[in-house]
């Protein structure tokens, strides 16, 4: 008797122990799938967040909105005036809103462009910033090459130096479409500069034969 009931209980013992692995199975099945549900959410719910800051910075650039353009850009800005090189430049050139919506929506897959490791930067860098997505203008450094020495530089009529040497650094801006103008004694010469992509360093050359 004490026999077979050793054998009940050995039986149970292994049933119990079939049913907790099972329990065990079922638990980790169910915690793999609530983190990937999870993290389904995640992506889901940043992708969304991201592409609808995008559509509001696209749209808030294409009515020229410089208060909420104000809350997106993530650089110094001395006044609204900044902002009128770029807004010229699109409405001469309105295939720049696909060009800066394309470049975003790469940011968007993880391909990011990182700052030093490329001469050419997308137009705006989209960037999480204390929770917020901020978008960041490439700068242009702009220098004057000429043998034009004391003339005058005015960038959209704006005085921003003398031609003291052959190359003279005129300052940093943001894209967009500029007028620079060197101007002397007995005459001036002006240049459209187009900054939209490319090289971050752009030369501008003048010569008193041109």
């Amino acid at each position: 008797m004490s026999e077979q009931g050793g054998l009940q209980d050995e039986a149970m013992t292994r049933s119990e122990r079939r049913k907790r692995k099972r329990t065990h199975i079922v638990s980790v099945l169910l915690l793999v799938v609530s983190v990937c549900v999870v993290s389904i959410w995640g992506m889901t719910k940043k992708e969304t967040g991201e592409q609808k800051v995008i559509e509001q910075f696209m749209t808030a650039l294409r009515q020229e909105d410089v208060h909420t353009l104000r809350q997106f850009i993530d650089i110094p800005l001395e006044s609204d005036d900044t902002f009128l090189p770029l807004f010229a430049y699109l409405r001469k050139h309105p295939e720049g809103y696909e060009q800066i919506r394309k470049e975003l929506k790469q940011q968007q897959d993880d391909r990011v462009y990182i700052k030093g490791l490329t001469s050419t930067p997308p137009v705006f860098l989209m960037k999480l910033s204390q929770g917020v997505y901020k978008f960041e203008p490439a700068l242009y450094h702009v220098y004057v090459q000429t043998n034009e020495k004391g003339a005058r530089i005015f960038i959209n009529d704006t005085d921003v130096g003398e031609t003291n040497v052959s190359l003279t650094k005129v300052g940093s801006y943001i894209p967009g479409l500029y007028e620079l103008k060197l101007v002397t004694d007995e005459h001036e010469q002006t240049k459209q500069l187009l900054l939209f992509g490319g090289e971050r360093i752009r030369i501008v050359h003048f010569y008193s034969n041109e």
